[in-house]
């Protein structure tokens, strides 16, 4: 083989193995442009039992503007004689309760409300809106967002935004006997007017095709 076919050759193979790379590095870009999707606006939960911490963030942050972190949050949740007592209590529970999470807030001067005997448009009056899911056979607090047509976008700190339709939601929202389907918002300040919240979690309708 003469010099130039060689190089030709080589060139070809170089060519061969680079262009795979090029490929896997957009799919690269890609997946993490999705993931960003999926994850605007949600505080993503870091630890197994921190569902309630971290749906509480991210209404903090993307509904009221208020800049805590979930570890703040977490901190100052466990920051009680009952769980300083007994650590393990948390774990017992399955995570944290709507009373903690009310009583965090009102310490930081909103207006934590659990509500109870809720139908699924209270949910969307009241929304962005606390509520506990049973999905798998686990209990987790998601944030419902909104509605579009037969599918709900829920704010979900294990996942991101994702979407199901009415009748899955219906069967994972939690019923507790007498008091039935319960959720929890959290009220602005007194001094603030809701206006001027950020309010980032109203949903779109771009928000519900893609995030499954």
């Amino acid at each position: 083989m003469s010099l130039k076919p060689r190089l030709l050759f080589l060139t070809l193979l170089l060519l061969a193995c680079t262009l795979p790379s090029a490929a896997m590095a957009n799919e690269q870009r890609s997946v993490r442009s999705l993931l960003e999707i999926r994850q605007d606006n949600v505080v993503m939960q870091e630890w197994d039992l921190s569902c309630g911490a971290a749906t509480l963030t991210t209404l903090l942050n993307y509904q009221h503007g208020d800049l805590v972190t979930e570890k703040e949050v977490a901190t100052a949740l466990m920051n009680r004689d009952i769980y300083i007592d007994n650590p393990l209590l948390v774990q017992i529970r399955e995570g944290f309760s709507l009373f903690d999470l009310k009583r965090y807030v009102d310490q930081r001067g909103y207006k934590g409300v659990g509500l109870g005997r809720l139908k699924f448009d209270d949910l969307v009056a009241r929304a962005p809106i606390l509520v506990p899911i049973n999905t798998s056979g686990y209990n987790h607090f998601v944030i419902f967002r909104g509605v579009l047509g037969n599918r709900v976008l829920l704010a979900d700190p294990a996942w991101g935004n994702r979407t199901m339709t009415r009748d899955q939601f219906d069967k994972a929202w939690i019923e507790f006997g007498r008091i039935g389907r319960v959720g929890f918002v959290v009220e602005s300040k007194d001094n603030v007017i809701a206006s001027q919240s950020p309010g980032l979690l109203k949903p779109t309708s771009k928000d519900f095709p893609v995030l499954y």
